[in-house]
């Protein structure tokens, strides 16, 4: 035992020895990378020359930064600042332009959405709405379903999954107290990070993939979609993979009894977790939640007053912070942003922008996709499959959701517009399959904190076994939707002519 503690004390004896090998992969790993990327760029630069040197530039910044997001393990907004920076050191785009896409309305749209959650947040509103629709279950499957029914709901306001996910985060903890069951608390670990995901679906204001797909269509030739919208197209996609998954989860983890089982929730079982004493009145919470309501109005019919879907949303947030009225304060509500989302989303649209503007983007369209072009322009549900299995892998190599939409969508769009299909069909696709990030715990947020919650949850077997029915399931329900029901809604995948 003298000996072990020793070899564990020292330094120099036992650890280093066995990290030894893991340090010579790193190491050869990053050599590797490094060669990879210079021969990347030699052929870009030498092998193209019919593109001038601000497009072969694009190309090789935005190829460098696509695999470093796929390849390393550097935070994404590190990496798409240094791509930025990279664009203004080789002269692609002027030194001024670097932070020009931090004053697009997308970002706008984003921060004005962190604070309305911020405010959300310090009220409890989230909160309220779960416990008031779980004290209407009567069964552990209808409390399932009910809180799988708050999530949506939630979807529609709160931009982030993340901040759904802490603040469901409590109000599972408090059923999982009163429930006192290991199996069904397993079962509503489960559901809450699954529905607080999949729902995200329904809403143009949720994920940044979302919104980047509305830009980059309308930047392309396509229709800009608006929040009424992407909510007709998306909501039936969001109501059957969220409650759908919710039925596959009661029955991959809990036999017909154990969903039987009765309820009896006390009355103050949801008052746990930390909400802000200040902003949680009953009058502060009801002027937040006609806030939001106003708000999803206002987006619901942009076709008839005009506004924009940022302007509506910085009116909502000046509103929930507007001293006397609102429950938090503008200096709290910019606390609680995700700057670094914000920050990689601005950097993800410059560096789309550049290959269109050089040029770049048309010659990717004209050459890369051209040998593809005659085996699928005539098999349009081969494609909308292969684009389904795509973005429903990529989380399992791309674990950011922002890195995966800034890489598949760009990408996706381009390809149709060479093939004659409607990019919106396809980028409609992308962006929610992409979406889908259940198998391990490190594809999403969510997934990882009610991993790690203090008390027994789920597992990574579980994870496994939960998408071994999920992933080809949700194939399916893409296929369909591209090849059926968002056609029935307007939205064909064969462009017409």
């Amino acid at each position: 035992m003298l000996t072990l503690s020793a070899s564990l004390s020292d330094p120099t004896t036992a650890i280093p020895a066995a990290n030894a090998p893991h340090r010579r992969f790193s190491h050869w790993r990053a050599l590797l990378s490094g060669l990879t990327a210079v021969a990347f760029v030699a052929l870009v630069w030498h092998g193209i020359p019919q593109l001038d040197a601000p497009a072969r530039g694009a190309l090789i910044i935005f190829g460098v930064t696509l695999g470093a997001w796929v390849l390393t393990r550097l935070e994404e907004t590190a990496v798409a600042l240094a791509a930025l920076l990279a664009l203004a050191l080789s002269g692609v785009i002027e030194p001024n332009m670097m932070f020009d896409s931090l004053g697009h309305s997308l970002i706008g749209l984003m921060l004005a959405s962190f604070i309305i959650a911020a405010a959300a947040s310090a009220t409890g509103v989230s909160q309220w709405l779960a416990a008031t629709v779980a004290r209407r279950a009567r069964s552990v499957e209808q409390l399932c379903y009910w809180l799988t029914a708050a999530n949506l709901v939630t979807a529609l306001f709160i931009p982030a999954t993340s901040a759904r996910a802490a603040l469901m985060a409590p109000v599972f903890l408090a059923l999982n107290q009163q429930l006192n069951h290991p199996r069904v608390g397993k079962v509503l670990a489960l559901v809450f990070p699954t529905a607080i995901l999949l729902s995200a679906a329904a809403s143009l204001t949720g994920p940044g993939a979302h919104l980047l797909t509305a830009d980059l269509v309308a930047q392309l030739g396509g229709a800009r979609l608006d929040f009424l919208r992407w909510l007709t197209l998306r909501l039936p996609f969001a109501l059957l993979s969220s409650f759908g998954s919710t039925w596959v989860i009661l029955r991959l983890f809990l036999t017909q009894s154990e969903r039987r089982q009765a309820l009896r929730l006390k009355s103050d079982w949801a008052r746990h977790g930390e909400i802000d004493a200040e902003g949680a009145s009953p009058s502060k919470q009801r002027y937040v939640i006609g806030v939001i309501l106003a708000m999803i109005g206002l987006w619901a019919t942009s076709g008839w007053h005009g506004l924009d879907n940022s302007l509506v949303a910085v009116l909502g947030a000046l509103a929930v912070t507007w001293p006397g009225l609102g429950p938090i304060s503008m200096k709290k509500g910019f606390k609680s942003v995700e700057w670094g989302l914000l920050i990689f989303m601005a950097a993800a649209l410059e560096l789309g922008e550049s290959l269109v503007r050089t040029g770049a983007a048309e010659w990717l369209v004209s050459h890369l996709f051209s040998g593809l072009k005659t085996w699928l322009s005539g098999h349009p549900l081969l494609l909308a499959g292969g684009v389904a299995a795509i973005g429903l892998l990529s989380h399992a190599v791309i674990t950011s959701r922002s890195a995966r939409a800034a890489i598949l969508i760009p990408a996706v769009i381009l390809f149709a517009l060479s093939l004659g299909y409607n990019p919106a069909a396809l980028a409609f696709s992308v962006a929610l399959a992409s979406g889908y990030c259940l198998t391990f715990t490190i594809s999403a947020k969510p997934m990882a904190m009610f991993a790690q919650l203090p008390t027994a949850t789920y597992g990574p077997a579980d994870l496994l076994r939960l998408s071994a029915v999920l992933l080809p399931l949700h194939f399916l329900l893409l296929l369909a939707f591209s090849w059926w029901v968002w056609p029935a809604l307007g939205l064909e995948l064969v462009r017409t002519p």
